[in-house]
């Protein structure tokens, strides 16, 4: 959830919500979503950030104007080499945590754990605390601490990435129509429902850090439901089925097929922590590797096969130096990813 600081403080670890249609009981919080999220994304700006990287802007129907300027962005970085040639590549796709944007990690910094390797990287909006999902309703209140300002119809992110950014890359890059994709913390979550939820769309997802039990967080710090947005999937009770529709670790099974990556750590010190992120950041990764843990058991249960790395270390934040553990991790996903792409794995 990358620097949950704001949001841990009141919201020890995200919130948790979703998307979903009306059903015979509806969460007095939440005013439900009417319809199906309608897809269509209009290019706004293209600003290059470097020669290989560029940050690309639109107007998406799914989201609307979740975020404060109504636009929702896309950072897109392109192989060494892609611009002299025909060759066409796979993509990999980085999902962001909380309270965080395409933009958190340094694109230098990306380009330099991406290298030489032979892949575009996408790198979408995914809302503070967007949690990856077409939200179950809107806040009565029209709004909540960590998001702000809630539209109705509420926002659809995962039809924003699926139905319009990925839709966008192939039309607009040189792509095999082969995908990763690979997420730090709540982009955990998103990268491994995601590929459980659209068989066939990602050859390799990898969590780094991920909420990978959204049922397991809410029943270890009850008050997260009671702080965070109750609308992203419903009430947790009356719509437990959407819970578990969207939760990794209930999707277990689905998964068979994809060539998985879990890392997480254990929220003691590590090579790339210092007292301050210990403090900040410590129990986050302890609770993380929890639900980590709940989520591979449940492959290991159905057969799944799974990489794993677990270290010690707290849990990443994009402004401290321990953000080099999922530096770290993507570097170690990419051979594995790249094999699953091109069909080697």
């Amino acid at each position: 959830m990358r620097r949950w600081s704001a949001v841990v403080a009141p919201v020890l670890l995200f919130g948790l919500l979703g998307a979903g249609q009306a059903t015979a009981q509806d969460s007095p919080q939440c005013l439900p979503r009417t319809s199906d999220p309608v897809a269509q994304l209009v290019p706004v700006s293209a600003a290059p950030v470097s020669s290989r990287t560029t940050l690309y802007t639109f107007r998406s129907a799914a989201v609307g104007g979740i975020l404060p300027d109504g636009l929702v962005r896309v950072r897109v970085t392109l192989p060494i080499g892609y611009g002299n040639g025909t060759a066409a590549y796979p993509v990999l796709v980085h999902l962001h945590g909380a309270n965080n944007s395409p933009i958190t990690w340094p694109a230098a910094e990306v380009e330099q754990v991406v290298g030489n390797t032979p892949v575009i990287v996408v790198q979408p909006d995914g809302g503070p605390v967007g949690f990856y999902t077409d939200w179950y309703g809107t806040p009565r209140s029209g709004s909540d601490a960590v998001n702000g300002p809630i539209p109705f119809p509420p926002p659809a992110w995962e039809t924003f990435h699926i139905r319009e950014v990925l839709p966008w890359v192939d039309a607009t890059f040189r792509t095999t129509g082969h995908r990763a994709v690979a997420g730090s913390s709540m982009g955990g979550f998103g990268a491994m429902s995601y590929a459980a939820r659209n068989p066939g769309v990602f050859d390799a997802a990898a969590s780094l850090s991920g909420a990978l039990n959204i049922n397991g967080l809410s029943s270890t710090v009850p008050m997260l439901l009671d702080i965070v947005d109750p609308c992203i999937w419903g009430d947790p009770t009356m719509q437990a089925a959407n819970w578990d529709a969207h939760n990794p670790t209930a999707l277990a099974d689905r998964l068979r097929g994809t060539s998985l990556y879990v890392t997480a750590g254990d929220g003691l010190p590590g090579v790339h922590d210092d007292v301050s992120t210990v403090v900040r950041s410590g129990a986050q990764e302890m609770l993380i590797r929890q639900v980590t843990d709940d989520f591979v058991a449940a492959l290991n249960r159905n057969g799944v096969p799974v990489t794993t790395e677990f270290h010690h270390g707290t849990h990443p934040g994009p402004n401290d130096r321990n953000r080099f553990y999922d530096y770290d991790a993507l570097t170690a996903y990419l051979p594995q990813a790249m094999r699953a792409m091109e069909g080697t794995a």
